[in-house]
């Protein structure tokens, strides 16, 4: 049976503190309990909204973070989503086959990328399909390799133009 989901239980690796670029101040956290990350400033309302906009089934679960949670801390069993996932990065659930190849293939949890990094690996997935061209991970990477900003992975612009 698979393990529930959870940002600190990725590839069986348990890790004290979420990953950090090297120049974060590791003591500015603000008395967080998730190890530097900002507490999450979020309404009820805003909540509230965001799951009938995305017409998000209940069955899915969904809850509103407590009073002073940052995003490393969603409780065993859930994710951390972004609302910018839904709004910038056009994630829906499910999500597609691709990006959770993509997930696999550098061993990422989800709660891990920033919305950006999402953005990019969904108009990448977009445009190719579009186009008409092979969605696959060897194209994407022609186009993009993985970066760490602040406490989030993500995706850059690659430093080989592809021909």
């Amino acid at each position: 049976m698979a393990e529930p989901s959870n940002p600190h239980n990725v590839e069986g690796e348990n890790p004290e503190q979420p990953v950090m670029a090297a120049d974060e101040d590791e003591d500015d956290d603000g008395g967080a309990s998730g190890g530097g990350l900002p507490v999450l400033k979020w309404s009820k309302h805003n909540f509230d909204n965001l799951m009938p906009s995305l017409q998000m089934p209940r069955e899915f679960g969904a809850v509103y973070p407590q009073e002073g949670d940052t995003g490393a801390d969603a409780p065993a069993g859930y994710i951390t989503m972004w609302a910018e996932f839904f709004y910038d990065g056009n994630l829906r659930l499910p999500i597609t086959v691709f990006v959770a190849d993509i997930l696999e293939y550098y061993q990422l949890h989800i709660s891990q990328l920033s919305p950006f990094g999402m953005f990019r690996i969904r108009n990448f997935e977009y445009t190719f399909r579009a186009l008409g061209l092979a969605v696959s991970i060897e194209n994407f990477r022609r186009f993009y390799q993985l970066t760490v900003n602040t406490v989030f992975f993500s995706f850059n612009q690659g430093t080989e133009v592809p021909n």
